[in-house]
């Protein structure tokens, strides 16, 4: 059975241009045609030539099979899903350099004024690194990697704790590291909790 491509690629055309939150005449500014031929490609009036509609693909960021297939929608819709993980990832990343960027500041200020830098900031950056990121990213990772972020958190921030401890009041509680293995255990039940409910 053939398809019907010229009433595929209006509807196409019309869907990709209410998605983009654009009005006929709009589109038609910024690709220098009228809103009247807009508006005749998306009611399968006429149909661009292969320029226009390659210009179209270009506009909307698809190919020419996307624009004559019939499950267009979805593919839009996957098309926006994947830029928002994109953007939570850079999110991620941006978050976790302005912490580090705090803690280098933090050094720096310590070592100027006090003539003894504080290079413990720099262990405490690793876990708030880490739950932002996973925070920001939330939608983006799977269990596993979830997991692997909760458990450098974890040892990251008991390690701060312990340095913290040692260093401001010289005491030895190693102790605190025995902490880490039930709460290790804690939050691998809670990811895998968490996975078989999505499920």
């Amino acid at each position: 059975m053939l398809k019907d491509v010229k009433s595929i690629v209006a509807k196409n055309l019309a869907m990709l241009r209410k998605n983009k939150g654009l009005t006929q005449a709009e589109l038609a500014e910024k690709l220098n045609y009228s809103d009247k031929a807009v508006s005749r490609w998306e009611h399968g009036d006429t149909m661009p030539d292969v320029n226009v509609l390659y210009e179209l693909c270009e506009f909307y960021n698809i190919t020419m099979n996307d624009l004559v297939d019939e499950n267009c929608e979805i593919k839009e819709e996957n098309n926006k899903k994947q830029q928002e993980e994109i953007y939570r990832i850079w999110l991620g990343i941006l978050l976790a350099v302005m912490v580090w960027l705090f803690a280098t500041v933090v050094f720096i200020f310590t070592q100027v004024v006090f003539h003894k830098g504080y290079w413990n900031v720099f262990v405490w950056a690793v876990p708030l690194s880490c739950v932002l990121l996973q925070r920001s990213c939330k939608t983006v990772f799977n269990w596993i990697t979830k997991f692997v972020f909760t458990s450098i958190s974890i040892w990251t921030l008991i390690a701060a704790m312990y340095l913290h401890v040692l260093i401001v009041f010289k005491a030895n509680l190693w102790m605190i590291f025995l902490v880490g293995i039930p709460v290790q255990v804690i939050a691998f039940l809670w990811q895998k909790i968490k996975k078989y409910r999505n499920t």
